[in-house]
């Protein structure tokens, strides 16, 4: 019986022992893998913390370049709450005379736009009154036959209107009474007189017309008149006269207006 319980006793305590070796190892292995994911976490923390520092200091060196430019020196010192509003008040500020800039940009476009404007239709009636000089300067050409006709001739042409009625009539001239564009498409300023009755009519809009012609009447003393027409697309009649200035020349505009309008000037060759 003592011997039973001798080796009961000594059963017992090494079963202890070994649950006690056991429970130990297990602890162990579990402090050493929790210390490794304490010592994982710290460096992936330490991590975050430099770069959180990096950015940081670009918002801080921002922060500062920001306060330099927008606010006064004696504010440069005041803390970023406080810099925060004053930066909303100066931004709005900006922000006010931006909206007043753009109000002047769009104003000041405005006005370039219609000085350029003026400026064509005054450059426009400039180069008119230039080619009635430089026509009326040059030396008059009369051609003494039909034959002579046949060349390039340089047309110098200003718009005319009959204002008023009969006996109490006159002729405007240099009026702007149309828009130039609508003026442009109608006025020749170069005449080609080809051989066969053949002719090409240049206009200042850059428009070219080809079409027969049929001289009637023609003197080198007094007026006759060129009927120019290509079937029933283009028609025009343009009467010449012999003056000392040299060949005048007169056609009406083909316009729907109240008062019928003119071409006048001279043609040289």
């Amino acid at each position: 019986m003592k011997t039973t319980n001798k080796l009961l006793k000594w059963h017992t305590l090494l079963l202890f022992s070994l649950i006690s070796v056991m429970v130990t190892s297990q602890t162990r292995r579990e402090v050493q893998f929790s210390l490794d994911t304490l010592y994982k976490s710290h460096k992936r923390l330490q991590s975050d913390y430099r770069k959180l520092l990096n950015q940081w200091k670009v918002y801080d060196a921002f922060y500062l370049h920001v306060k330099a430019n927008v606010l006064d020196k004696e504010f440069i010192n005041e803390p970023i709450d406080n810099g925060i509003e004053m930066f909303n008040k100066s931004w709005s500020g900006v922000a006010s005379r931006m909206e007043l800039f753009e109000d002047s940009t769009i104003y000041l476009i405005d006005s370039l736009n219609q000085l350029t404007e003026q400026n064509l239709k005054l450059m426009a009636q400039n180069e008119t009154y230039l080619r009635l000089l430089t026509g009326s300067l040059k030396e008059a050409a009369y051609p003494n036959t039909e034959k002579e006709l046949i060349g390039t001739w340089q047309l110098y042409l200003n718009p005319m209107q009959v204002e008023g009625k009969a006996y109490k009539s006159g002729i405007i001239s240099h009026n702007p009474f149309t828009h130039a564009d609508s003026l442009q498409q109608y006025n020749i300023h170069q005449l080609d007189v080809l051989p066969d009755e053949l002719a090409n009519i240049h206009f200042k809009d850059g428009r070219k017309q080809k079409c027969f012609y049929e001289v009637e009447n023609f003197s080198s003393k007094k007026p006759y008149t060129i009927h120019c027409s290509k079937q029933d697309d283009f028609k025009m009649t343009i009467h010449i006269s012999p003056m000392p200035t040299g060949l005048e020349v007169s056609y009406e505009i083909p316009l729907d207006t109240t008062q019928v309008l003119y071409f006048h000037g001279v043609m040289k060759p």
